[in-house]
């Protein structure tokens, strides 16, 4: 789960990411303040993974579908309802793929938590060391080496490096003003908590590209403010080259004047830069593309969901093995072993108290994964077609020569003017609800049209691999499935009724009862190929 909410947590950040990018190319279109951009960035990458996390798994409703055969299946929701279940199950060296997630987060958090810790607290010492020197009405802590920059977070100070004192006095003046621009902007405190949240998602890359953006935006709209203030552009270039080529390193976590050389010719360039024409349009065109961004980030389904995707058992875990070696033995001994050109049938009708008082067998002249029975197949044992819910069918292979198999074939009945629930099989409808809900979300909005069949294949485990819509029900949904996804092999077919949370059942729109189709995966058999 953490591992899936992580890649969750990082896609959602990249779109934030192209999402504040796009809006601070909009902002600096209109001449606004560009770090807005980087805020909120930041917080939608934060509060995306964990609001959608939580909506998600609290909403009452199952989550959007996300059927791998549909055309409407989004690549990136594919890859993350695809990774999540196999990343929940990966083991290395013993130890799941989770936890160990878990502990290299913990681990790399402590560590830059500390040291930003240590670096404040070094930095601490020694500032209480540094004299103050006054501008004026304006006092600044003079350090050796430390600055120009801004220092502390309730109670944020101007320290100057003490070269600065003897630089030209519009140099020093220009720096002032610039540092108090930060200071009123509250650039550090916003500054450093965005530092500190990022310590706390050190594995995020987009939240760290995201902070550095924000660094830079802070930088040139304080450029911005202090050229509206009346600074002349050209002096404030020169007083900022100035300070770069003495290259003064920077607290840890704090605004500095200075900037890599790459970063102040930009920021330069930027002061200087003309107004870009229909300033209108490109914001307009910038913002569209943000949002396109945004809907993608709530489109995708947020690991909660994922990973509690429903789980149907496979019909090998059913108590009906034993009860047809019964049947075998007591009525048909020795069948099992016999040599014969086909396949032996057993035709079995399943009694409310799970014992068998009507059988029959025959003999198939086709091989077993070629006979085809039919609700039409229980007249040998004057069962009535309309009486007959489900078509269900278990093959055996004797222990002494696997070469001989027996496929029994078997149903319940159904009491007149009840929904029929099996009493052998476990009870599904649940799932087989929420199965339906998910993979077929727009079948469960707009109706299901007249005659349309609904089928999954499932792993052994019960996940949902593959879901689809047929027009026609083929005889053999094991073999269709089998041929259409080559390589495959399955073992177990099941039809039960798709109900609502009242468990009715769910009708088509020509009225009839909708039934879900689940077809598994036999145990160490690949799974259907992208």
């Amino acid at each position: 789960m953490i591992t899936a909410f992580i890649l969750y947590s990082v896609l959602l950040s990249a779109l934030a990411a192209a999402a504040a990018w796009l809006i601070e190319a909009a902002l600096a279109s209109c001449g606004k303040a560009r770090r807005l951009a980087w805020i909120a960035g930041i917080a939608l990458a934060l509060g995306l993974p964990l609001g959608m996390a939580l909506l998600q798994s609290t909403h009452s409703a199952p989550p959007a579908a996300s059927s791998v055969t549909s055309m409407e299946h989004a690549v990136v929701p594919a890859i993350i309802t695809v990774a999540a279940p196999v990343i929940a199950k990966t083991r290395v060296a013993g130890a799941s793929l989770d936890n160990l997630a878990f502990g290299a987060w913990a681990i790399s958090s402590f560590a830059l938590l500390s040291y930003y810790g240590v670096s404040l607290w070094r930095l601490s010492r020694h500032a209480r060391r540094w004299p103050t020197h006054r501008f004026g009405s304006h006092a600044v802590t003079v350090a050796e080496e430390v600055g120009p920059a801004v220092f502390g977070w309730l109670h944020p100070r101007v320290v100057f490096p003490r070269w600065l004192l003897s630089a030209p006095l519009d140099t020093q003046q220009l720096a002032l003003i610039h540092e108090r621009e930060h200071l009123n902007a509250r650039d550090p405190q916003i500054l450093t908590t965005a530092t500190l949240l990022f310590a706390l998602f050190p594995w995020n890359a987009p939240l760290a590209w995201m902070l550095r953006r924000l660094r830079f935006a802070m930088e040139v709209d304080c450029d911005a403010r202090v050229v509206r203030g009346g600074a002349d552009p050209a002096r404030y270039g020169e007083a900022l080259l100035y300070v770069s080529q003495r290259q003064a390193p920077a607290p840890v976590t704090s605004i500095a004047l200075i900037e890599r050389p790459s970063q102040l010719e930009r920021r330069i360039n930027i002061m200087f830069a003309s107004p870009r024409r229909y300033p209108a349009l490109i914001a307009a065109l910038s913002l569209a593309l943000a949002g396109s961004c945004l809907f993608a980030a709530t489109s995708v389904d947020a690991p909660t969901s994922i990973i509690s995707l429903p789980l149907k058992p496979a019909p090998s875990g059913w108590p009906l093995g034993g009860v047809f070696e019964q049947l075998l033995n007591s009525r048909f001994p020795g069948l099992l072993e016999e040599r014969v050109a086909g396949t032996p049938v057993v035709v079995a009708l399943i009694n409310e108290d799970g014992t068998i008082t009507r059988a029959e067998k025959f003999i198939s002249p086709e091989p077993m994964e070629n006979v085809n029975a039919t609700k039409a197949t229980f007249a040998m044992l004057g069962v009535e077609e309309a009486s007959v819910p489900y078509v269900g069918n278990m093959g055996m292979r004797s222990p002494n020569d696997p070469s001989k198999v027996l496929l029994i074939v078997f149903t319940e009945l159904a009491k007149p003017g009840e929904t029929f629930v099996s009493r052998m099989a476990p009870d599904t409808r649940a799932v087989d609800r929420a199965i339906f809900n998910r993979y077929f979300s727009a079948r469960a909005k707009e109706g299901v049209p007249a005659g349309e069949q609904l089928w999954v294949l499932l792993d052994h485990e019960g996940h949902v691999l593959r879901s689809g819509q047929e027009s026609m029900s083929p005889p053999q949904w094991n073999r269709t499935l089998e041929s259409r996804f080559p390589g495959i092999r399955t073992e177990g077919v099941t039809v039960t009724p798709i109900t609502d949370v009242e468990n009715k059942p769910l009708q088509d729109l020509g009225g009839k009862n909708l039934n879900l189709h689940s077809v598994w995966l036999a145990p160490g058999s690949p799974p259907p190929a992208s």
